[in-house]
């Protein structure tokens, strides 16, 4: 057996994982730069919604399962600019355009738990309350509509 072979399933076992992992991870855009988040949403005439997640959340792995993947797929977020913001010790772009990591940005925002929905300004003020937290679908989806109809009234 030459060194070939050998690469040969340890590369197909990496693939297969990297492209399992991308079928369970969200198809929105991911953004480490607020500031252009705000200003493509503010072009487009969108609501900003900031969906605020962490690596290994079970509360924001089921809050997709159970609403996000399927609303995505289906487009009911197609008239918003949804993105996701990982809470990690990276570095990000907040909305004054300043670099900081993402973690003591969030924490300085008032986050405690993840998943939390953001309604943010082209200025990072809140339009609307934040959704903190995820139990169930039940009554999830209209907090999440009531807040998208309130920040609307502030784009107006």
């Amino acid at each position: 057996m030459n060194k070939t072979s050998c690469f040969r399933p340890a590369l197909l076992l990496l693939t297969l994982l990297l492209f399992t992992d991308l079928a369970v991870a969200g198809d929105w855009p991911v953004t480490r730069d607020l500031q252009r988040s705000a200003a493509e949403a503010k072009l487009a005439g969108e609501v900003l919604v900031v969906y605020v997640t962490m690596e290994g959340c079970p509360y924001c792995r089921k809050l997709e399962e159970d609403l996000l993947l399927a609303a995505y797929q289906r487009g009911e977020l197609d008239d918003v600019h949804f993105v996701e913001l990982a809470w990690d010790f990276e570095p990000i772009i907040n909305f004054d355009g300043q670099t900081e990591v993402a973690a003591d940005f969030l924490q300085r925002q008032g986050l405690v738990v993840t998943p939390t929905m953001l309604f943010p300004g082209a200025h990072g003020e809140e339009l609307a309350d934040r959704i903190i937290g995820y139990r169930s679908e039940d009554f999830y989806w209209q907090y999440f509509l009531e807040a998208l109809a309130e920040a609307r009234e502030w784009l107006d």
